[in-house]
């Protein structure tokens, strides 16, 4: 597995740049075990066939699912199937679905008359007809606001970036979970039995929660070029136990801060921690093979810690893995100069990642091209 960060993109270009939206204070969170924030919903297009109201303040007694989606999201289209369901299953025992876009009614309205597509050949040989997403989401209810007063309410204030993201708010009007629609059945039931353990999965998930919040302050920081401030807020986050991927978040900002003895020390840490995990181990080092491409100085010993690291890690692995390491490797070797290192890990790779991976068998081409031109120029 490659891994690509935004602040290795970065580094291409030697600034910060795009939208990064405020980021909030840990106090203000809104996370596992708060209380739900009220709604308000501009256009309630589809209320289960009259079987629900509106919501703005929630029920006592109740479970709320709210759901936030777009029309242009697929995961969200895709996850409508499973959300019908999921309320037709649940429509009474004091279930109510929420889905909410920030899309202007019209556009909701044009999605909704399209259809569903097709899934699998039909059961008789008569086409069955076909039904519009108007039809497939009118068990639940599927709203839009426009703007994004609910979006603000959950999403940012739960630091969620991605949809769809779905809201369990229950019995007692507190949030008990918040993950993917289609992870959400075994929570959703145990809510409802009431053997929900709140608790549990709060432990599990506010450490993830809390790493993301300090992501989004640490982009602020650096997308104004405060590079010493953002280090701080990641320094102060690590000694509360922050997470891998503020690590690495740490590691490239020291090399974009030109801190070369700090950033080899993290490294060689880093690849310490991963020790028992080849994929992390792959991932970390690749993001070194980009760091280097993009022109960061003073990275060699990096190179070289990160080639260890990698033939370590390729030495604990097998198949596609063992070939994606090795191809890591090679391309290490090869902005080092090493074409014969490179060709043949890069051979080997091609071997346990098969003819199918053409991102291995390009550059194994590449360089045994590479290889054929220094032997004609000796």
């Amino acid at each position: 597995m490659k891994f690509h960060s935004l602040l290795t993109a970065l580094l291409a270009i030697g600034c910060f740049c795009g939208l990064v939206r405020p980021t909030l204070a840990d106090a203000d969170l809104l996370t596992v075990g708060s209380p739900a924030p009220a709604l308000d919903v501009e256009h309630w297009v589809q209320d289960g066939k009259g079987k629900f109201k509106p919501v703005t303040k929630f029920e006592s007694g109740k479970v709320y699912v709210v759901e936030f989606w777009a029309t242009w999201c697929g995961p969200c289209v895709m996850s409508m199937p499973h959300l019908a369901e999921t309320q037709h299953k649940y429509a009474d025992q004091g279930v109510q679905i929420v889905s909410i876009s920030d899309e202007d009614l019209e556009t909701v309205e044009k999605f909704l008359e399209r259809a569903v597509p097709q899934r699998g050949p039909a059961e008789d040989a008569q086409e069955p007809a076909k039904q519009t997403f108007r039809e497939l989401t009118s068990a639940y209810c599927l709203t839009t606001d426009p703007d994004q007063s609910s979006y603000q309410s959950y999403m940012n204030a739960a630091a969620q970036g991605g949809i769809p993201t779905a809201f369990l708010v229950g019995k007692t009007g507190l949030i008990e979970w918040i993950g993917h629609p289609m992870q959400m059945d075994e929570p959703l039931a145990a809510v409802v039995d009431g053997n929900w353990d709140r608790e549990k999965f709060a432990s599990e998930f506010k450490p993830a929660q809390l790493a993301e919040v300090t992501r989004q302050k640490v982009m602020q920081l650096a997308s104004e070029q405060d590079f010493e401030g953002a280090l701080k807020v990641l320094d102060k986050a690590l000694q509360e136990g922050g997470t891998l991927e503020l690590k690495n978040l740490k590691l490239q900002l020291l090399l974009i801060s030109k801190k070369t003895e700090e950033a080899v020390t993290l490294t060689q840490s880093l690849f310490v921690e991963m020790a028992d995990n080849p994929e992390q181990v792959n991932a970390l080092a690749w993001n070194v093979f980009e760091m280097s491409s993009r022109g960061a100085e003073g990275i060699e010993k990096i190179v070289d810690a990160s080639i260890e690291a990698a033939m370590a890690a390729a030495k604990k692995s097998q198949g596609e893995l063992k070939g994606s390491i090795l191809d890591t490797a090679a391309h290490l070797h090869f902005i080092q100069g090493n074409l014969d290192e490179a060709l043949a890990l890069e051979t080997e790779a091609a071997k346990l990642v098969g003819p199918d991976d053409r991102y291995v068998a390009n550059f194994l081409k590449e360089l045994q091209e590479a290889k054929a031109a220094s032997e004609q120029d000796k």
